[in-house]
């Protein structure tokens, strides 16, 4: 059975601590900063948008959540690992489209994410797993020149 739960400090401890490399490699060039696990962890406890883990069997499959960039419009930011990812998948899918329609019902008009042009499951994912539309790309946007591409879903 999985849950919908507030993270924890320790939920986002552990999840960082085996965090997906492609999402590490994201962090780093979005942050400009090598991944350090505390901080990461440390930092998305103390993120003041809406923050959410999801639980099967009493362990953390997956946290992430929207962080408030102006009114109404929310960035994203998640944290798995591939062990999770492979096995849970659609429940991540799952409730991630839900948090989303009860974020745009409550007042949000744009939700939006900005991923590593290179990471083609991913943005897969956001197209058709989370009903976001490819906005564009931003050439050489990341900390290393990385290209990184827009997705938003809006109201």
């Amino acid at each position: 059975m999985i849950g919908l739960y507030t993270p924890t400090l320790g939920d986002l401890m552990l999840l960082c601590s085996k965090a997906r490399p492609d999402e590490i490699e994201q962090y780093e060039a979005l942050v400009g900063e090598e991944w350090d696990t505390e901080k990461v962890a440390v930092g998305h406890w103390h993120r003041s948008g809406v923050k959410f883990v999801l639980v099967a069997d009493g362990k953390p499959i997956v946290a992430g959540g929207f962080d408030p960039v102006i009114p109404g419009v929310l960035q994203s930011w998640m944290v798995g690992t591939m062990d999770t990812w492979e096995s849970h998948w659609r429940s991540i899918t799952k409730y991630s489209r839900r948090i989303m329609d009860e974020l745009l019902e409550s007042g949000a008009r744009r939700l939006q994410t900005c991923v590593l042009t290179s990471r083609y499951e991913a943005c897969e994912w956001y197209r058709r797993g989370l009903k976001m539309e490819f906005e564009g790309t931003f050439r050489r946007y990341g900390a290393h020149g990385e290209s990184m591409d827009l997705y938003a879903r809006i109201k």
